[in-house]
This record gives structure tokens, sequence and C-alpha cells, in this order.
């Protein structure tokens, strides 16, 4: 795979994955629609700080493991589990249940980065983005932290559209007829990728 289609494979990528509503989404949404746009600010820099924790430990771990054939199967297929099982929940959601309600407090910085480490989503799509495009991208640091300024660079907007969008929307999600069909359009988008990963396998 040559530079310029891996680029745009990750861009399609990192596209859906911000698209579909996660844990980061999902929050960054309610959040502002409860306590505004400014309160996002530490939420989103916490997020990206996070982001780029997992993405340096997981891409230095698969980099590291760049002459184990089965060790790097392994990561692949075990992103692919997290990726399935995020779909499967995506389309089990109860839209009703995902509201912030005026009594819980706000939340922040460290918040924003402590919930990545337990986003079963941002490890499925790390450990796949990290497998997929290291090698395409050169290899090494420099490999790790081109496709880490990526994905944060576009998280960081992702999280102010969703941040807007929630001050704007604050009850799509929640709304008995609309919310359960973004989640069923999310988690058949999910679904679609996952097949597309099965059919191309893991890059070793």
């Amino acid at each position: 795979m040559d530079f310029t289609t891996a680029l745009l494979e990750l861009l399609i990528l990192i596209g859906i994955g911000l698209a579909t509503p996660g844990p980061n989404p999902i929050a960054a949404f309610t959040h502002s629609g409860v306590f505004g746009k400014k309160s996002n600010v530490g939420l989103i820099a916490g997020m990206a700080v996070g982001i780029f924790m997992m993405e340096l430990i997981i891409g230095l771990t698969i980099e590291s493991l760049k002459e184990n054939e089965t060790a790097l199967v392994a990561l692949h297929w075990i992103g692919m589990t997290f990726l399935a099982a995020m779909a499967l929940t995506i389309f089990r959601i109860n839209p009703s249940t995902l509201g912030i309600s005026e009594n819980h407090q706000r939340i922040g910085f460290k918040t924003g980065v402590a919930m990545q480490f337990a986003n079963g989503k941002e490890w499925a799509f790390i450990i796949i983005i990290m497998s997929q495009f290291i090698t395409p991208f050169g290899g090494g640091l420099k490999a790790i932290l081109l496709i880490a300024s990526i994905t944060i660079t576009i998280c960081i907007l992702a999280m102010m559209v969703w941040t807007f969008f929630g001050d704007k929307a604050s009850n799509l999600f929640t709304d008995p007829v609309k919310g359960p069909r973004v989640f069923k359009i999310c988690g058949t988008l999910l679904s679609l990728l996952w097949v597309a990963f099965l059919i191309r396998g893991p890059v070793v």
C-alpha cells in the first residue's frame, strides 16, 4: 500500500469512528447540551491527551512486535473483537438512558483522559489503525507520531462539532423516534467497517 492510499484509508476510518456516537462523541454532545459549549474545553483537551497516550503505547507495542507475525495477527483480532462488540453495543443502546441530568457534576480534563482507557471503541480503532498503517507510513516512531497527530487533529475538530451540535440539539439521541434510528445507522456503519477489515485481514 502506498502512502497516499494509506492516508486516504486512515482518514476514512477516522471519519467513521468520529461520526458514530461512541463514548467520546456522546460525552461531548450531552455535556454540552446541559452545561454549554464552553464546559467542554477541558474535556476535549483531556480526550486529546488520552488518545495520544493510547496511540503512543499501542503504536510502540505494535512496532516492537513487527518481527513477530503471530503477535501482530493476535493484536489485529483483538481490535476486531473490540470493534464487533462496539457495533453490537451501539445496536442495543437505549437512547433514553443517555441524558445527563442537571444534578450531574461537570466533567473535565481528568475525566477526558481517563475515559479513553475504559473506551472499548477507542481500543478497537487505535489497535486497528496502528496495526494497519504504521508500515505504510514508513514505520518507527515517526510513523506513530504522524498517525497520532492526524488522528488527534481530526478528533479535536470532530469533538468541537459534537459540542456545538449538542448545544443546539441536546435531545437528538434521547428522542424516542430519532434516537434509535441514529444508533441503528451508526451500528450498521461500524458493522460494514468490520466486514471490510475482515476481508482485508491483518497487515503483517
